[in-house]
């Protein structure tokens, strides 16, 4: 009985070891690396420069608020807010009886002050009235015409006109109240520019300060026109920051573009497009998603070789975030490479990749 199971254990052991030298006469041969797709960046852009956005706020190119000289009960408020106005057109008018009334006083008062004159100076060629007593009946008749002229400037101040092409912002009475002089009625938009107010960070504005940006451009895009770029012009700059942002506010203009309905309000997204030579030391901007974090602090980014299509880490130097998913970096990289801007947490040393196309 011991032999048999002897005999067993060596056949199996046997078979055991047949098999598996059947098995591994041959090697499976190794799987190719598939490459990865990314997305990337050559920084700097197509043109050689960089481009930043920010959020930006429609304000009015030109706005006022507008209100009688006069007072008295309201009669006419014609216009709805939003309603586009002409220059001079009537937007308001109050009750003129009154001041009418004061008008034709006046004027009784100053036409007798000047029929006192020619009587006076018909007794003053005949010696029957003194030089004193018409030159007083003259400062007289002077006093009767002011008045005349400001009760006739009180009438005409009983219509509100625009002093400009513009939209109704906002109306802060109702018709039929009475108003006080210098009380405001209305609030009006002026239609032929439009304001973008945008915060900038200190990085930008010392680049505006310190570089050649006299290519620089800038841009507006509104969800109200979308697949479209309205040119803007940098017409204030705050030589101040901000003390909890630690940002300068820029104001940019536009013309009202047509077809278009630009209210303030409305959020814009500022774009700016600044032209980097290779010589410039100016901070390099980065989409964030680019920057990767390092060991102790670090941060890296992977460059792109264009020929061999393979990455490799490169350290950098981080500076201020721009806008809300961009960040510059003042050391480490320069304008004409290329990087990665996507799976940047997947990639490796050495590793093939593809672009990936937008």
């Amino acid at each position: 009985m011991k032999s048999v199971r002897f005999a067993v254990i060596v056949i199996s052991v046997v078979t055991l070891f047949l098999l598996a030298g059947c098995g591994g006469g041959e090697e499976l041969p190794a799987q190719p690396e598939v490459a990865r797709q990314v997305k990337l960046l050559t920084v700097g852009g197509m043109t050689g420069g960089s481009e930043v956005s920010f959020p930006g706020r429609v304000a009015a190119g030109e706005q006022v608020d507008l209100a009688f000289r006069v007072g008295g009960p309201l009669i006419e408020l014609p216009v709805q807010e939003g309603e586009k106005v002409s220059k001079g057109q009537v937007v308001a008018k109050i009750d003129p009886r009154d001041f009418r009334i004061k008008v034709n006083s006046a004027q009784a008062t100053y036409d007798k002050a000047e029929a006192d004159i020619e009587r006076l100076a018909a007794l003053y060629e005949k010696d029957a009235a003194s030089k004193a007593q018409l030159d007083q009946a003259r400062a007289s008749r002077d006093v009767t015409r002011a008045t005349l002229d400001d009760a006739r400037a009180d009438l005409s101040d009983t219509r509100l006109r625009a002093p400009f092409a513009a939209h109704v912002g906002e109306k802060f009475i109702e018709n039929f109240q009475d108003v006080q002089a210098k009380q405001p009625v209305l609030s009006l938009v002026g239609i032929d520019t439009i304001e973008i107010q945008v915060d900038l960070p200190e990085s930008i504005i010392a680049r505006l300060r310190t570089q050649r940006t006299e290519n620089a451009k800038a841009f507006a895009k509104f969800d109200a026109a979308p697949g479209q770029e309205f040119p803007l012009e940098l017409t204030e700059m705050a030589t101040q920051a901000d003390p909890l942002t630690q940002t300068y506010q820029a104001t940019l203009v536009m013309p009202q573009p047509d077809g278009v309905n630009i209210l303030p309000g409305m959020t814009a997204e500022v774009i700016g497009r600044v032209p980097v030579s290779e010589g410039d030391d100016a901070p390099i901007i980065v989409p964030a998603v680019a920057v990767a974090a390092g060991d102790a602090g670090s941060a890296f980014v992977w460059v792109v070789d264009s020929d061999a299509m393979t990455v490799s880490r490169r350290d950098v130097t981080t500076g201020d975030l721009v806008g809300s998913d961009q960040i510059e970096l003042t050391d480490g990289l320069g304008a004409g490479e290329t990087i990665a801007i996507s799976a940047v947490s997947r990639l490796r040393e050495g590793m093939t990749i593809r672009k990936l196309e937008n």
